[in-house]
């Protein structure tokens, strides 16, 4: 009984260590997670049809990113070809609008790319449609 789990350890310990090392990132990658995207929809919940997707952007330290280029895009989790995309507009100060038309009901993931300062960071974020 205990080797089972002393193996288990072994390779656990072995995948992380594993996953710890590889090359260094490039230059111009940005660091993960310096934005805070939080998402709202109207309705909210969102169902199919006609969704506004609000996107309030902010840096590291809560201020608001403004005058960014924010890209949306959206696929279907479980369907394939299922895809939506486009450019947010900025309504207010860090405050990114988007609006699509959301045919299926489910789970999509939204890719939403920051482009500031010649800097990109993107984050994925769960959107489920009712």
């Amino acid at each position: 009984m205990r080797t089972p789990i002393l193996l288990s350890t072994l390779l656990v310990v072995t995948l992380l260590l594993a996953a710890c090392g590889g090359s260094s990132p490039a230059a111009t990658a940005s660091p993960a997670h310096e934005l805070s995207i939080t998402l709202e929809t109207v309705p909210s919940p969102a169902t199919m049809g006609d969704v506004e997707i609000r996107l309030t952007i902010q840096d590291a330290v809560g201020a608001p990113v403004t005058g960014a280029n924010v890209i949306v895009s959206a696929d279907h989790t479980d369907m394939s070809g299922m895809n939506m995309s486009g450019q947010a507009n900025e309504t207010r100060n860090g405050i990114y609008v988007i609006r699509s038309n959301f045919s299926m009901s489910g789970n999509w993931m939204l890719k939403v790319e920051v482009t500031r300062s010649g800097q990109t960071e993107s984050q994925e974020i769960l959107l489920v449609i009712q």
